[in-house]
């Protein structure tokens, strides 16, 4: 049985003032970002003549006085400047999902000489061999921890659909001037795998904070969501049929309107048409609520203590619904004081590094404001004014194109009625009689004024200037400019000038999805265990993940690791520049490499030759060096070796001395390498004694170790127990002293 409160529930002040602050927060965020990220979206995909219609053009900000009666063109036109921004800058800024590399944050390393410890003093040497051992251990446990954090985030960039989402984003931070990528949880529906998941949430549904000039400032934000009733009760844990819905889904408006039946007033007010619910989650770092300026103090104080939820603290609130969604009235009687601080608290602390559950990308920051502006803000003048003379050109073409044919009224109605009955753009025009004169002088054509090209040079000004001001430059575009390229160093100056902005741009796309990247990990470690990451990271994986990972600090997660973009990963490969760099390198580094592929190291000619033909789209399988190769062209080399020896043999057969020379020059020979057998075996030795000594000094280091840590316990029992017999002969000394100060005391009495 559906039960709605009836205001009496310990938060319903609260939600009030919510509500209230999330509508001042509209109204600011309105006037000084939402009003021109509509601006910009209409010049996206408006209508060909939505800039022409009163709704905007007599506006307030708007081009025309609202008193204004001037001539309006016929043919209206938009110049869609910013669809060339979104379909330039977002396939150079996002074109494959990036690789994202986790570091641990190294170490210093602490010179023993930096400590003050003198050459001599053995105990403090095996101290700080102790203590680096232990800090290489850490380190080395650090990197395993890094390796398998790397592994499931790349993971993840393919399986939750990185790069649909991340382009809605960047399309609309380009248009607008924000885009958001939301972090949670996330379930495949009837799958048993859960995996966090960025997903495009737009600007339009976010408010901030309206009283923070910077995002350090702000203390909480909101997000609009629409959900259908039930999964909404659901999540919360409401009974069946609790909430009412505020909006009327498409499927609602086919089944409950059929046959072209409106709604009654009734239905209105009672929600029943209505299958949707709109509604606000606030996530806020300065508690539940009881701490804002109320508007009125009364109806927000409560008998519960909402102190004890915290800073940190999660509401869901809705119109006409005076309780928290995720605290309805039976939670305060039903759960404890556990259970209630936990429907309270954020769904994952991203609190933690100081930030959100979304990741907000922006290109132009607008000084002492937490709202950008969009990279179209600057532009507007500009492109109101092209569309503005593009209609009238346009008109103007239209009426220049037109031929007016004057025929005199003398003609006969048999020439007049077969002109003014032509189809094409021409009017006639009847004039006095003129008898006695040619044809022409009874019929002929009139040409329109001419066109004066001022105008359109004016147009192609303003044009350009827009191109500045967007970045839509002419070697975006592909076009070599106005002027001819006359040298390689004046082509890498035009290069690196017009790459300046789309770099500072992916620039800032990389540091998004960085941050992307470290919420997805934060929320991986709160929420997942073991058997969640097992498909991805294998049994062992599993099993570091539940034991140390989640184990540990969850703040260490934020503090002792770095998570970056692969530099370039995320931006279309450029090949031209791949195959110059390639070039250039093997100028130098092959004559090395061959040189070493004479000695038997082919891996780096390999690396090379492998990049060389992937950049010009070429089987690299073709041009590798194999080890059965090189093995192949020494045995051929050896074999053409002893047949020149087996030649030589035979020639030198004939001549005793040549063969006695033979004979030393191998005795020699065999003398050599014994001797040099005989230095490999003394240098094993040396090394195996050398290994031995430093295992001894290891387990000498450790005994000492263990001596040490047996000598300070027995201090420290014996320090203990020094105490102890000094405590016990301090209490018999005192009551000593009672004894004898209450005997003297009796005795005087007497």
């Amino acid at each position: 049985m559906p039960v709605i409160d009836d205001g009496n529930h310990p938060a319903s002040g609260i939600v009030q003032e919510w509500l209230h602050k999330i509508k001042d927060a509209e109204k600011q965020k309105k006037e000084k970002f939402g009003k021109y990220a509509d601006e910009a979206l209409k010049f996206f995909d408006g209508a060909h003549d939505w800039m022409w219609k009163g709704a905007y053009a007599k506006a307030p900000g708007g081009f025309l006085d609202k008193e204004a009666q001037g001539a309006m063109p016929t043919f209206r036109m938009t110049v869609n400047r910013v669809f060339e921004a979104v379909a330039l800058f977002g396939p150079v800024l996002y074109h494959r999902n990036p690789r994202i590399q986790v570091t641990p944050r190294t170490i210093p390393d602490i010179s023993p000489e930096s400590l003050g410890m003198q050459p001599g003093d053995q105990q403090a040497a095996q101290a700080y061999q102790i203590l680096k051992m232990q800090q290489d251990a850490e380190g080395e446990i650090k990197r395993t921890h890094a390796g398998l954090k790397e592994h499931y985030l790349n993971w993840l960039q393919d399986e939750a659909n990185k790069k649909t989402q991340c382009r809605m984003a960047i399309n609309e931070a380009i248009i607008k001037g924000m885009g958001l990528l939301w972090t949670e949880l996330y379930r495949p529906g009837g799958s048993g795998t859960s995996y966090p998941r960025s997903y495009y949430v737009s600007v339009d549904d976010l408010v901030l904070d309206p009283d923070a000039k910077y995002w350090e400032d702000v203390q909480w934000v909101a997000r609009k969501v629409i959900h259908p009733t039930w999964q909404v009760e659901r999540e919360y844990g409401l009974p069946d049929g609790e909430l009412k819905g505020s909006r009327e889904s498409l499927r609602s408006q086919a089944t409950q309107y059929a046959g072209n039946r409106r709604k009654s007033s009734g239905e209105k007010r009672s929600g029943q048409s209505f299958d949707l619910i709109e509604y606000w989650q606030v996530y806020s770092k300065a508690g539940f609520g009881d701490r804002l300026k109320s508007i009125d103090r009364q109806s927000a104080e409560s008998k519960f203590d909402f102190e004890t939820f915290g800073d940190f603290c999660f509401l869901a609130v809705a119109d006409d619904i005076p309780y928290p969604l995720n605290l309805p009235t039976p939670a305060f009687s039903q759960l404890g004081d556990e259970d209630l601080f936990m429907r309270a608290q954020w769904p994952i602390p991203f609190w933690t590094d100081g930030g959100w559950p979304f990741s907000a990308l922006s290109f132009y920051e607008k000084p002492g404001e937490v709202w950008p502006i969009s990279l179209i803000k600057p532009a507007i003048g500009e492109l109101r004014f092209v569309n503005w003379c593009m209609s009238f050109l346009a008109d103007k073409v239209a009426a220049a194109s037109t031929t007016y044919v004057a025929v005199a009224k003398a003609a006969g109605a048999e020439i007049q009625d077969q002109i003014k009955s032509g189809l094409g753009p021409y009017t006639h025009i009847e004039i006095s009689d003129l008898f006695g004169k040619s044809v022409k002088d009874m019929v002929s054509f009139l040409d329109a004024p001419s066109f004066n090209v001022d105008i359109w040079r004016m147009v192609s000004e303003v044009l350009e200037m827009i191109d500045k001001r967007t970045g839509l430059t002419e070697l975006i575009y592909g076009l070599s400019g106005s002027t001819q390229i006359r040298s390689a160093t004046e082509a890498d100056v035009r290069n690196q000038n017009v790459s300046v902005r789309p770099d500072d741009m992916a620039s800032r796309v990389e540091d998004w999805l960085s941050l992307c990247a470290l919420k997805e990990i934060e929320a991986a470690e709160w929420m997942l265990s073991g058997k969640d990451v097992a498909p991805v990271l294998g049994g062992l994986g599993a099993q570091i993940w539940d034991t140390q990972i989640r184990q540990q600090d969850f703040e260490r997660t934020i503090r002792e690791y770095d998570y970056r973009i692969e530099a370039g990963s995320a931006r279309k490969p450029n090949p031209v520049n791949r195959i110059r760099q390639l070039n250039e390198f093997a100028q130098i580094a092959m004559p090395v490499l061959q040189n070493f592929v004479g000695q038997g190291l082919i891996e780096p000619y390999n690396a090379l030759i492998e990049d060389w033909a992937k950049a010009n789209e070429l089987d690299p399988e073709r041009y590798i060096i194999t080890k059965e190769v090189i093995q192949q062209r020494e045995q051929q080399q050896m074999q053409m070796q002893m047949q020149a020896q087996q030649q030589e043999a035979q020639q030198q057969q004939q001549d005793p001395a040549i063969q006695a020379q033979q004979q030393q020059a191998q005795m020699d020979m065999q003398m050599k390498q014994m001797e040099m057998q005989i230095k490999q075996t003394e240098a094993q030795s040396k090394s195996q004694v050398a290994q031995q000594e430093v295992q001894a000094k290891q387990i000498d280091l450790r005994v000492q170790q263990q001596e040490h840590q047996q000598e300070l316990q027995q201090d420290s029992e014996k320090h203990d127990q020094e105490v102890e017999q000094a405590r016990e002969a301090h209490q018999l000394e005192m009551d000593f002293m009672r004894e004898k100060i209450k005997a003297e005391k009796e005795r005087r009495e007497q």
